[in-house]
């Protein structure tokens, strides 16, 4: 069995594409899904399965599309991917885990798109684009943030989603579990 983590993009935020983790993780272990595990409710599984990343990503789309209603981005990553995405963090360890962020992006961004990011002007903030990974750092907090994950898919034309360390590291360990 293949251990993958599940981020779901834009669920359950402002009352919007509303996907109860209960009745997801139901639907889920009905079409074969095992060791099927939530953490909060903004769209981060872990579960087991055979299929291979690809295959995981249609049958969870075609699923969530069927019984929610919702067509929404799923990123489906192996254990690996995140535990890579930790251990390749730009930023100081020192800094707070709940104010440092890693974006999943479905492409790596076009060189010039990245240098035309590069031009924006968002201090305090900070970011460091590697390969299909965006990181930031918001000092002041994600509230009044001027980097945010709408800004990374417009500036740089990916469909992406970020969690902060805070959540990687408990979906990494949920799935150690």
């Amino acid at each position: 069995m293949n251990k993958y983590i599940l981020f779901l993009r834009a669920v359950n935020v402002s009352g919007k594409n509303i996907i109860k983790m209960t009745d997801f993780k139901e639907k889920l272990s009905s079409v074969g899904f095992e060791q099927i595990k939530t953490y909060i409710q903004s769209g981060n599984i872990c579960l087991e399965s055979k299929l291979d990343p690809s295959q995981v990503l249609k049958q969870v789309k075609s699923l969530i599309k069927k019984e929610f209603g919702h067509d929404i981005d799923v990123f489906v990553l192996t254990v690996n991917e995140i535990q890579q995405s930790l251990d390749n963090n730009p930023f100081s360890k020192e800094l707070p885990p709940n104010k440092v962020f890693v974006t999943f992006m479905d492409r790596i961004p076009e060189k010039n798109l990245i240098e035309d990011f590069k031009s924006l002007k968002l201090q305090p903030e900070e970011f460091h684009v590697t390969e299909k990974l965006f990181y930031f750092y918001l000092p002041d907090g994600m509230a009044n943030s001027k980097l945010n994950n709408n800004l990374i898919e417009k500036k740089l034309k990916v469909k992406s989603t970020g969690r902060n360390l805070n959540t990687i590291n408990k979906i990494l360990n949920l799935i150690k579990q």
